[in-house]
């Protein structure tokens, strides 16, 4: 169920909460609209306990979830990274009700800017690290564990290519892509049954969501995906083209030189045995998710793009109408060729 946001029904749910009594309507500071999935709300320019709280309202429950599970999995993501230190803590929840249809979480709010590249680029591959050497608890639910992500991503990618035409006309660029998922499928065919072992992965590891605040530490914002797969994957969101050039708040560029910097930063924050275990990995694992990004961008097209092109004027609507100009970057075909020069042509990108 996708919802608007009144700041009248957040306010009357928060008041069922004593520690915020002294809250009213009028401190309730709604921030612009950024991401796809939530609302943000800041409980006034004040300190809780010496902490600026935020409250993110989802507009909709996750697929086949009630919006008690997906609020409930969304606060165990949170719980799951904070001892990280470098995802926000979570500080209460306010339950799906009538005002709140799906609920919200209420999280430490974090101070910063976006991520500058390529500057920030090495403290993302800390934050990434310092995750990724999280233990693994015995009890890996309820997050979701991917054993064969292999298999797992080529099963996704091949999900989404059937909205491919909906997005991309071109038939140089379908060209690519259908060689690409020939390679993923062929790939897949021989690793895919390979039991990978996973760590906390935080999934949608692109630079738009960190916060990067004053002592230099990039804060990941974004938590609903967390789940326990292979980082190789979060490695490649965090830095391939399509990645670094998606938010338009992240300013900056990013060349060969910083992506293998990015890599070497990350290598030598993790465990040696950790390290070693990705390096046969680290690039097919940034072409199967490129394919990911670049198919999940066909299929988010088909099924938005009617209703965000006959919408309004109003910040939502722009904020949609340019992750639409977005997607049409990404599926331009010399977009698809910058891409795979990582692992075509007479200049391939060497990660070990």
């Amino acid at each position: 169920m996708t919802t608007d946001l009144d700041l009248r029904n957040l306010h009357a749910e928060l008041m069922k909460l004593k520690t915020y009594h002294g809250l009213a309507l009028e401190d309730l500071i709604k921030l612009p609209e950024r991401g796809l999935t939530h609302d943000h709300v800041l409980l006034g320019d004040r300190t809780w306990k010496g902490q600026k709280l935020l409250v993110r309202v989802p507009r909709h429950a996750g697929r086949d979830m009630t919006p008690e599970e997906a609020l409930s999995l969304q606060a165990e993501c949170f719980r799951r990274a904070a001892p990280s230190r470098h995802t926000p803590a979570i500080q209460g929840q306010l339950d799906p009700s009538p005002r709140l249809p799906n609920g919200a979480l209420i999280v430490d709010a974090v101070e910063g800017k976006p991520a500058l590249l390529p500057r920030d680029l090495p403290q993302i591959a800390e934050t990434l690290a310092s995750v990724h050497r999280l233990p693994v608890p015995e009890k890996m639910a309820p997050l979701a564990r991917t054993v064969r992500p292999i298999e797992a991503l080529v099963a996704l990618i091949e999900a989404q290519a059937e909205f491919i035409p909906a997005l991309i006309d071109d038939r140089g660029a379908r060209a690519i892509l259908e060689e690409e998922r020939k390679w993923a499928r062929d790939f897949a065919a021989e690793h895919g049954m390979t039991p990978l072992p996973p760590t906390l992965v935080l999934t949608d590891t692109h630079p738009g969501n960190y916060v990067v605040q004053k002592d230099g530490r990039a804060i990941f914002v974004d938590m609903e995906k967390t789940q326990y797969g292979n980082p190789a994957i979060d490695l490649a969101h965090a830095s391939l083209h399509t990645s670094v050039t998606w938010d338009p708040d992240v300013t900056g560029e990013v060349s060969r030189e910083d992506v293998i910097d990015f890599y070497d930063t990350y290598r030598t924050a993790v465990p040696p045995s950790l390290a070693r275990s990705l390096e046969p990995w680290l690039l097919p694992f940034r072409r199967l998710t490129w394919l990911r990004t670049t198919t999940w961008g066909c299929r988010w097209y088909a099924e938005n793009v009617a209703q965000v092109s006959k919408g309004g004027d109003g910040q939502r609507d722009h904020m949609l109408k340019g992750v639409l100009e977005r997607l049409r970057r990404i599926a331009r075909r010399e977009t698809m060729e910058r891409v795979r020069g990582e692992w075509q042509g007479p200049d391939p990108l060497v990660l070990d």
